[in-house]
């Protein structure tokens, strides 16, 4: 049973359209070199991957990277204007995640130090506290660009 509107206004993004198919098309690319780095991470076979705090933390950043890729997909695929629940919900599911997934990969770098210090397996351990940093950079990238983007609100026409 579908719910009831209460807020009739129409919500969506108010830059010129070529700009927000370029930043739609720039997500998108940020999102999947982001979830292809994060693949390469944990393929990379170096002891700091075996470490409890970095998997931990990196399949958890892996989660909230899965999130923000679904929040990108719909803005890509989000039209003009849209009903403020839908609006809502694009906007959560891109700002939100990419905040998680930056949090998540600080706790997986911050571990993957201290297992370093602890335990140097060698120049592979680099490469991952390198392609970790750069996953959690891909997430702050997305988020400020899609901030970027100004927002507005209209009474629909009648």
């Amino acid at each position: 049973m579908p719910r009831f509107i209460t807020n009739t206004n129409w919500y969506g993004w108010s830059a010129p359209e070529g700009e927000i198919r370029e930043v739609k098309r720039r997500l998108l690319g940020l999102t999947v070199v982001n979830l292809m780095i994060s693949i390469a991470c944990g393929v990379i076979p170096t002891g700091v991957t075996r470490h409890n705090w970095v998997s931990f933390a990196a399949t958890a950043a892996l989660v909230a990277l899965a999130a923000e890729l679904v929040g990108v997909v719909r803005f890509y695929r989000a039209k003009e204007h849209m009903y403020q629940r839908e609006f809502e919900g694009i906007d959560h599911f891109i700002r939100l995640p990419c905040i998680l997934h930056m949090l998540l990969i600080l706790v997986a770098v911050i571990a993957a130090v201290v297992s370093c210090i602890r335990n140097w397996t060698g120049p592979l351990d680099a490469l991952l506290l390198l392609l970790l940093s750069g996953t959690g950079v891909c997430s702050f990238f997305v988020y400020k660009l899609y901030r970027t983007l100004p927002v507005f609100e209209m009474k629909q026409p009648e």
